[in-house]
């Protein structure tokens, strides 16, 4: 009776279109979506001790999920090449898969992808130009690896 209740709670969720999470919540499934942000040194790829502590909590955070797939999304700041903005974006994701790697999370898990400086976190004209120290600082939030996974967790 159990499966013939799953099977038609299924059936229906199919056929009304309903969210997932009606389905997810009848089997005793609650998605989590968990995220952290590494943020890094203008032209480095090293982690900040701040950006180790949050991958630090997001690998305990990830002990109580079954992840699915999770991405490290790497970017970097408007100065530089396009070129060398794409190159250190991926530096920066492969620094951070090398990170969680470390902490016990497997490898094959991980995805890495670098986007360059094409998505800034800081809006056009914010912070001004030039190449000065106060660029730099305000150019802080686009140098950046996001950490995305999605997974369940069983509710008991």
């Amino acid at each position: 009776m159990a499966v013939s209740r799953r099977l038609s709670s299924l059936a229906l969720a199919l056929a009304l279109a309903l969210p997932w999470a009606v389905y997810a919540q009848d089997r005793g499934i609650q998605k989590i979506v968990l995220d952290a942000d590494a943020r890094f040194a203008f032209g480095k790829t090293a982690l900040h001790p701040a950006s180790r502590a949050a991958l630090d909590e997001f690998a305990v955070r990830l002990e109580s999920i079954t992840p699915g797939t999770i991405r490290l999304v790497g970017h970097a700041d408007r100065l530089g090449s396009e070129a060398e903005n794409q190159v250190l974006s991926e530096e920066r994701a492969d620094a951070v898969k090398t990170y969680l790697v470390g902490k016990g999370i497997e490898a094959h898990r991980l995805s890495t992808e670098g986007r360059g400086d094409t998505q800034p976190m800081t809006k056009a004209g914010t912070c001004g130009g030039g190449r000065s120290a106060k660029l730099i600082a305000c150019l802080q939030p686009d140098r950046r690896v996001a950490v995305e996974v999605a997974g369940t967790r069983s509710i008991e």
